[in-house]
């Protein structure tokens, strides 16, 4: 009896293997709604010109993200949970490091500080990530405020209250207050509207965020400590 010859099929997995390595179609959506949302805000922006600039359909974009504000919320989520998450986890060292929970002014703001201004950047680069994160604590739309609030307040509450310990003879409404005007002082900084170049004549470079860090730390600590007024 003959011999039946098996002939072996193209392996079909390999087709396959080809389609996953392209780059992933939902990450391509959010790092183009990330440089968008970074330049335009949340108003500005359209699901339309997200399509449009990850080259994908209207269809496509809505088979991964429902909404707008879906997409924002993807796009902040990136950022936002590395951010509170390292936040959080220098707290919590540094807490250990000081068992009486009593933990030095200058360490708290450097952690709080820290993980913002040096966030590691996305597809679209170093500035794009800055531009996202202070489009964020600058957006006026309500969608945005509350996207704001979902992934930072818990942290702010968390440091907030290491702050009170540092800090007992200063009272609560005023170390609100100046919390308030700390976030402001690093909100400029992510922006880098080129004030810095004009006034130093170019001697410091707003982009530096380790410098950043190295003038911002001891400035915020001095407003924080200042004696509460009458």
């Amino acid at each position: 009896m003959a011999r039946k010859t098996i002939t072996k099929k193209p392996n079909a997995a390999a087709p396959r293997r080809r389609k996953a390595d392209r780059p992933n179609l939902s990450e391509r959506i959010l790092d183009v709604a990330e440089e968008l949302f970074g330049r335009v805000g949340y108003g500005g922006a359209t699901t339309r010109a997200i399509a449009s600039r990850a080259r994908v359909n209207v269809g496509q974009l809505h088979y991964y993200f429902e909404s707008k504000r879906a997409i924002f919320e993807a796009v902040v989520a990136r950022h936002g949970k590395e951010v509170t998450e390292r936040r959080r986890q220098l707290l919590q060292e540094a807490q250990a490091r000081h068992p009486r929970g009593i933990v030095p002014l200058e360490v708290l703001v450097d952690a709080l500080v820290r993980p913002l201004l040096m966030a590691e950047p996305r597809a679209g680069g170093r500035r794009t990530s800055m531009q996202m994160h202070a489009r964020l604590f600058t957006d006026p739309d309500d969608t945005a405020s509350m996207v704001r609030a979902d992934i930072y307040d818990e942290t702010n509450a968390l440091y907030v209250d290491a702050i009170r310990r540092a800090l007992p003879k200063i009272p609560a409404k005023t170390l609100y207050w100046r919390y308030y005007f700390m976030m402001g002082a690093y909100v400029w900084t992510l922006l880098q509207p080129g004030r810095l170049e004009a006034i130093s004549q170019g001697s410091c470079d707003p982009a530096d965020m380790e410098a950043a860090i190295r003038e911002i730390v001891p400035f915020v600590c001095a407003g924080l400590a200042a004696p509460a007024g009458r």
